[in-house]
């Protein structure tokens, strides 16, 4: 059987080398079909060289190929979390089959030839997470996804309920590529440190980013610096133009405190993708949209990106009525690894308000805001 593996990165190789090897001797001691390794898939752009004598493709190319049965599988490297994230869609879109997507066991000591390669759907693992620690933000972007400047009080998620719901998530997914801890603004919440020690805890092997727009970092306990320290977390710094004057001492900080960090370009402009007139291209939008890869947890709830549940901000502050659905049940009784991946995999009825993006100046909202601030 012919398969390709996605990315080019060194864990994209070593995948290769251990399924071309140990695997194969495996499969063959079994009676079972051994695999060929004849390609590498990344992410974009017209590819037209190669590794170690494999064609490297753009995902164009990769499902020419499949569609024409010449390669059956691709497998992704668990190490590949953040490429697996932008390109699943994108390659379903043009009609690669969840069946026929395999995911690698980490690479580690504590490998099992036997159970390396994995359905997608069965596989115990997500690429990305991530989840509120604050609704509320001290920034207030005009067209801020989350909604945070419509935020009438502060909002703290509650750390009890929160562990309760994360410990619950690791009955069915045990492994998780990133992991990002967001807002609003998370550096507003007075216990964030547990959370992040919650999340190292539950999930020794992900990355683990505190995104945070920056303004508070220079208040920030030493103990917040130890934690990120002892946890192996980093930051990551949204860019506005607020801070503009300010980032250079900022890195600093975090230098001087030992801290990995992230910064984004700056943000002068937002984007607008929300519309309150409903269309019928769901399942073309979701496709199409990298938050439908933001998988969030809040409330005991998961869903594939974070509107089902910053939705409801919208419509208390313009009684509007905008669907707040798409969100699974973590406590459903019937609840599976299957069932919740491929929930996420769906599009909702929500995604037929959102829209393809227009870019916007960024600034502040001031209130009251016009819904103008938020909708094409």
């Amino acid at each position: 059987m012919n398969v390709a593996i996605l990315g080019t990165e060194q864990a994209s190789t070593i995948v290769a080398e251990i399924i071309e090897g140990e695997y194969n001797l495996w499969l063959e001691k079994n009676l079972a079909e051994p695999l060929k390794v004849v390609a590498y898939a990344t992410g974009g752009g017209n590819n037209s060289y190669t590794i170690g004598g494999k064609a490297v493709l753009a995902p164009e190319q990769f499902v020419a190929l499949y569609q024409q049965k010449v390669i059956e599988k691709i497998i992704f490297p668990r190490e590949v979390y953040m490429s697996q994230r932008l390109i699943l869609n994108h390659l379903r879109g043009l009609g690669l089959k969840i069946a026929d997507i395999w995911l690698a066991s980490r690479l580690n000591d504590k490998l099992y030839v036997p159970n390396f390669l994995d359905g997608y759907l069965s596989a115990k693992f997500l690429p990305y997470l991530e989840f509120h620690v604050a609704d509320h933000c001290n920034l207030n972007c005009k067209a801020c996804e989350h909604y945070s400047g419509l935020v009438k009080e502060p909002r703290f998620t509650d750390l009890k309920s929160f562990t309760r719901d994360l410990e619950r998530l690791h009955e069915f997914i045990d492994d998780i590529g990133f992991i990002r801890i967001l807002g609003g603004e998370p550096l507003l919440n007075p216990e964030l440190n547990e959370y992040i020690k919650l999340c190292r805890r539950l999930y020794p092997l992900a990355a683990i980013y505190v995104v945070t727009n920056a303004i508070l970092l220079p208040k920030m306990p030493e103990e917040f610096f130890a934690t990120l320290r002892e946890c192996n977390a980093a930051i990551f710094i949204s860019f506005y133009p607020p801070l503009e004057s300010k980032m250079l001492a900022i890195k600093k900080l975090l230098e001087k405190n030992r801290v990995p960090f992230a910064i984004s370009p700056l943000n002068k402009t937002f984007t607008v993708k929300q519309t309150l007139q409903p269309h019928d291209q769901a399942t073309e939008i979701f496709l199409q949209c990298v938050q439908a890869n933001c998988h969030n947890v809040y409330d005991g709830k998961i869903a594939a990106c974070f509107l089902p549940f910053t939705t409801k901000y919208f419509n208390a502050y313009y009684e509007k009525d905008l669907p707040e659905d798409g969100a699974l049940d973590l406590y459903d009784s019937d609840l599976t690894t299957e069932k919740l991946k491929a929930h996420l995999l769906m599009p909702f009825e929500r995604c037929r308000y959102c829209v393809p993006p227009v870019d916007v100046k960024w600034k502040t909202i001031k209130h009251p805001s016009p819904i103008t601030d938020w909708v094409q």
